[in-house]
């Protein structure tokens, strides 16, 4: 007679339990090292979008000799700075920079439309930060706008540039008592090239300007444009600000001067607020361009209070935001910068060299 084997013995029920609470640990202690390596990918993936914006840049200005404009004013119409075959070069361009350089993208078929409903409707996956969102539109009517991530650098001006410490203070400082540190932003003034804001938004020549709101100027690599249309047919108004940069205008140094970074948006995302509404094709405007004299918070910072909030530099990234200078590298910006170092990468010539660690 053959023997019988013993039955095989299952788990107890402690023993089951303690295997699950064994898996369970492990996982806990493996989803925040996944987590990170998660966005450590999209932090690369958005380091590389901005290495190829600042690529398309570098080589708009090897084709014309100049680097791409910021756009005259918010929302124009892209049929006044264009032929009816191709627009207008950044001369004469009121569109935003993130629409000069798309032939230099390989979005040769959208940088050379010459229609507003045409380049409105057309998502460009280079201008989404992977750590925040997947390309976006929102939509105003019938029009559907693509938005953007990314912001071209406006700096104010530099200590030397405003007539007295005590104007630089009010332009800088949250409170006319408050030194120009880590605050900064305080009414958005140096956006608009201006010492006083009030608005802005529609261009005044230079010599209109009053003395209470003195030209300070556009020092950044991406100024704003002088080549003002008011009306399809209408010959065009000419502003008088700085001239379109050229390489040789940037006498800091290509590579200690910053062009473009990351724009701060506060979750939750929304679009269709003031700037995220118009997206990549906007002319100067919050959408595309921020300043310097805000420094950068990351997104999910508490409400960081009036004006700020919609002129900040910022990201998605816990680390910080990531810049792309004049000579294409990138380069990833800390929070706790002061606002006079954050103000000094972004002037192309105070001759205020910043060399980060």
């Amino acid at each position: 007679m053959v023997p019988r084997s013993p039955s095989p013995r299952g788990f107890t029920l402690v023993e089951l339990l303690v295997v699950i609470a064994i898996i369970a640990t492990l996982i806990g202690l493996l989803l925040p090292a996944v987590q990170s390596a998660r966005e450590a990918a999209r932090r690369t993936q958005c380091k590389n979008k901005l290495k190829q914006i600042g690529l398309a840049i570098l080589n708009l200005e090897n084709a014309t000799k100049l680097f791409p404009n910021g756009g005259i004013e918010p929302w124009p119409s892209l049929e006044w700075y264009s032929t009816t075959s191709k627009p207008f070069g950044p001369e004469k361009q009121g569109l935003s920079w993130g629409f000069q350089i798309l032939p230099y993208l390989e979005e040769a078929n959208v940088g050379n439309l010459t229609r507003t409903s045409q380049i409105a409707e057309t998502p460009i996956a280079h201008y989404f930060c992977p750590s925040r969102r997947a390309p976006t539109s929102y939509t105003q009517g019938t029009a559907k706008y693509w938005l953007m991530d990314y912001a071209s650098v406006q700096p104010g001006p530099a200590r030397a540039e405003t007539a007295s410490y005590d104007l630089y203070m009010r332009m800088a400082a949250s409170s006319p008592a408050e030194l120009p540190t880590t605050t900064g932003c305080r009414n958005g003034a140096a956006m608009w090239g201006v010492t006083t804001y009030t608005n802005d938004f529609n261009p005044l020549p230079r010599e209109q300007l009053t003395r209470s709101r003195q030209y300070l100027g556009f020092k950044g690599v991406i100024v704003r444009s002088s080549y003002l249309v008011r009306a399809l047919g209408q010959p065009p108004v000419m502003l008088g600000y700085d001239s379109v940069v050229k390489i040789g205008k940037i006498k800091d140094g290509t590579s200690k001067t910053m062009m473009v970074f990351e724009k701060r948006l506060r979750p939750p995302y929304r679009p269709g607020e003031s700037d995220d509404d118009r997206g990549w094709s906007d002319g100067w405007d919050i959408d595309t361009i921020r300043t310097t004299y805000c420094v950068p918070y990351q997104d999910s910072a508490t409400n960081i209070g009036g004006g700020r909030n919609s002129l900040t530099p910022g990201s998605a990234h816990e680390a910080g935001l990531n810049a792309v200078f004049a000579d294409g590298s990138v380069t990833t910006i800390n929070y706790s910068i002061d606002m006079e170092t954050f103000n000094r990468l972004g002037h192309r010539e105070d001759g205020e060299v910043v060399q980060l660690p």
